[in-house]
């Protein structure tokens, strides 16, 4: 993520904009699944913003996407699926295989639309904000509307909030490093 850490000053906390990571690292909708994990891997992150070449937010993929994509088809049906999946015990190999398959596609073909996804704008207020990541249970695109297009301006996360809280909390104490979704799940990725 190309982000800078909070400065801990006086700014106040009254919207998203506030808490937001600014210019995340995103993918782009060509890149592979493959080359997607890869990075996410790498740098322990739970999901990345897929943006085109215009800066136009498109979607995100999620580590929760992944699991999907490695969940059996049964496992995933709304209507008659199984309750109980303990019969079914596939192996590592398995599981890699079956990444290895969908890691040909575009990123694109198996991302969270924004249709499904919510987003908020960086003058969302901390309340709303906080009710969004409670409901969604992801991180927040931070978008600015013009027309149909949505321009991707930051990225909202449980680890920017609480790194934000926690430098007001402990100054001096918190290494304020910001981003959940894109970044490092060892600065505290949720």
């Amino acid at each position: 993520r190309n982000s800078g850490n909070f400065a801990m000053n006086e700014e106040s906390l009254r919207d998203t904009h506030s808490v937001m990571t600014a210019n995340p690292t995103t993918l782009a909708p060509d890149e592979t699944v493959s080359d997607a994990v890869k990075k996410m891997y790498q740098a322990h992150y739970r999901s990345m913003p897929v943006v085109d070449a215009d800066g136009s937010f498109i979607g995100l993929f999620s580590i929760y996407r992944l699991i999907e994509i490695l969940l059996p088809k049964a496992a995933l049906a709304k209507h008659g699926g199984l309750d109980d999946l303990s019969f079914i015990h596939p192996k590592v190999d398995q599981l890699v295989e079956k990444l290895q398959d969908f890691g040909k596609l575009p990123v694109v073909d198996v991302l969270e639309k924004k249709k499904r996804l919510t987003v908020c704008k960086p003058s969302t207020s901390l309340t709303e904000m906080l009710w969004l990541l409670h409901e969604g249970h992801s991180s927040l695109p931070v978008v600015i509307v013009k027309g149909k297009k949505m321009r991707l301006v930051g990225i909202v996360s449980y680890w920017d909030v609480l790194s934000k809280v926690a430098t007001r909390l402990f100054p001096g104490e918190a290494d304020g490093k910001s981003g959940e979704e894109a970044v490092p799940e060892s600065s505290g990725t949720s």
